[in-house]
């Protein structure tokens, strides 16, 4: 019987096989919001899941062109408008001479552009504490349907992760 006080119910997988398996059966039941928890990538996921493409490739574009405008527009400016110095009888804007910088600030600027669209998009940092297993971060695998949203009710939810062949099933009390 489902707690009143539960907010979900997880089921916890040794393989990524299963965990794999499970969250297709789920997804076909015709559960909403299902998370799996997983220690690394693992292929197919995301189509299983129902997750739609990332932002974040065109963050890094995005960044990475930013970086290639100024650095280019900062070397133009400088070297033939603002501070012209003629040195070794080369041009004004020499384009040779600004590829170095042009590189480097796009690579900087689509670096720190995609880790600061990941820390956004994943909520981080994140101070709350994880209410399920710790283990799940080293060699667990888990699945995790909340009961809000669901078109079942909470005891349903519990049943249906029992009959997918999970180590164990357990409740979860406290918000994800």
């Amino acid at each position: 019987m489902a707690d009143t006080n539960a907010h979900g119910a997880v089921a916890y997988f040794s393989s990524p096989g299963q965990i794999l398996a499970a969250v297709k059966t789920a997804r076909d039941r015709g559960f909403q919001c299902v998370e799996a928890y997983t220690p690394f990538a693992i292929h197919g996921m995301d189509e299983a899941l129902g997750l739609k493409p990332s932002i974040v490739p065109w963050a890094t574009l995005v960044g990475g062109a930013t970086g290639l405008a100024l650095a280019t527009h900062l070397q133009i400016w400088t070297s033939a408008y603002d501070w012209p110095i003629i040195v070794g009888g080369k041009p004004m804007n020499s384009f040779p001479a600004f590829l170095p910088i042009m590189f480097e600030l796009t690579v900087l600027l689509a670096g720190l552009s995609t880790a600061f669209f990941m820390f956004a998009l994943n909520g981080m940092p994140n101070a709350r504490a994880n209410p399920f297993d710790p283990r799940i971060t080293d060699d667990k695998f888990a699945l995790y349907i909340p009961f809000d949203g669901q078109k079942v009710a909470p005891a349903e939810v519990q049943s249906f992760l029992g009959t997918l062949n999970a180590e164990k099933v357990t409740l979860v009390t406290e918000p994800v």
